[in-house]
């Protein structure tokens, strides 16, 4: 999906992204909010000039609703500034402003001058009330210049799961649906994958190959990690003087190796210092996405020994800082790499 960035930016487009959450399925509209969040920080960033353009165009969508999306984005309010309160209307009354707001909302965002992708991940946990926006959204026929990508796990959903039910929906009403399936390495593009890795050549490496696929029934995150452990457990060693990759088939065939990506997520995690693991547990818990702030909070530390703790996870591949370091030498913001990695750590 990050291929896409580059070609959309380049025409003036914005790419923005949300991943819905299982341990956040309670909240609604949590990743598109997220997105939006973000692309109205995108807005922020740009010169005085176009974000009082952009001010204007959004106080024209929105008009005295401006107060809505702002509880929904508090971003909004640098660019639109303080909005009035909105008067107290009936259930079903505000849930149909709301939508009607926020389609205007989006309508604000996508033009031919700068169209807009959404890249939404792990849709199998969507949540009833962004199902239900979202086909509004992809209903409506005054908002051009809008890409929405969707990504989900085939296999976690059933044939009455919501999302597969509104994807019916859509079809029935005419929308323009594509659907990529995407399925496991085969073996000749797995060994290509390995061979790079290892920098041989994929003669020399089938062997090797043949068992990660075996173990990994080809899932392309898995064979990073699973690789990774051969590592740590010297079952794949750098020859210094031979200057290239070693290992022993007869060795790695012979450990007890999970062929469960959890479990091997499990043990990676275990291998931490035991306060890494309590400050992973709890930055699992708060959501794929996280802050210092926060779990300095929780976990009642200083920010540079939470700091210190989740260097350790950076350092094993686990975490990805989401922000530069800041004037105090400390990162910010974080992101589990993988929602199995969040899973493991709970």
């Amino acid at each position: 999906m990050q291929e896409l960035y580059k070609p959309i930016t380049a025409k003036h487009g914005y790419f923005i992204s949300g991943k819905f959450d299982q341990f956040r399925r309670n909240i609604p509209y949590s990743a598109i909010a997220h997105a939006l969040q973000k692309l109205v920080q995108q807005l922020l960033g740009e010169p005085d000039e176009q974000v009082q353009q952009w001010r204007s165009r959004l106080l024209t969508a929105l008009g005295s609703n401006g107060q809505i999306i702002v509880d929904v984005i508090p971003e909004v309010e640098f660019i639109i500034g303080k909005q009035p309160p909105v008067p107290e209307v009936g259930a079903t009354e505000a849930q149909n402003r709301f939508n009607l707001t926020f389609q205007r909302f989006m309508r604000a965002f996508c033009a031919k001058e700068h169209p807009l992708v959404i890249f939404l991940d792990d849709l199998q946990w969507i949540d009833s009330a962004t199902l239900k926006l979202i086909e509004l959204i992809l209903l409506d026929e005054q908002t051009q210049s809008l890409f929405l990508i969707g990504a989900y796990r085939d296999h976690e959903v059933s044939s009455t799961h919501s999302l597969i039910l509104m994807l019916e929906s859509l079809r029935n009403q005419g929308a323009a649906l594509q659907e990529i399936t995407l399925t496991p390495l085969t073996p000749e593009p797995l060994t290509q994958l390995v061979a790079e890795t290892l920098h041989r050549n994929p003669d020399t490496v089938r062997s090797l190959a043949q068992v990660v696929l075996r173990k990994t029934e080809g899932n392309p995150f898995f064979v990073g990690e699973f690789l990774k452990l051969l590592h740590s457990e010297n079952l794949l060693t750098f020859d210094a003087q031979q200057l290239s990759w070693q290992w022993n088939l007869a060795e790695i065939e012979a450990q007890n190796i999970t062929d469960n990506v959890v479990e091997l997520l499990l043990r990676q995690l275990q291998k931490l210092p035991e306060a890494t693991q309590q400050v992973l547990c709890i930055a699992a818990c708060v959501g794929s996405e996280f802050d210092l702030e926060t779990l300095v909070i929780v976990c009642e530390k200083s920010p540079k020994a939470i700091f210190q703790d989740l260097l350790e996870a950076i350092q094993a591949g686990l975490i990805q800082p989401l922000s530069d370091l800041d004037e105090d030498l400390l990162v910010q913001e974080y992101k589990f790499l993988h929602d199995r990695v969040q899973q493991a750590a709970v």
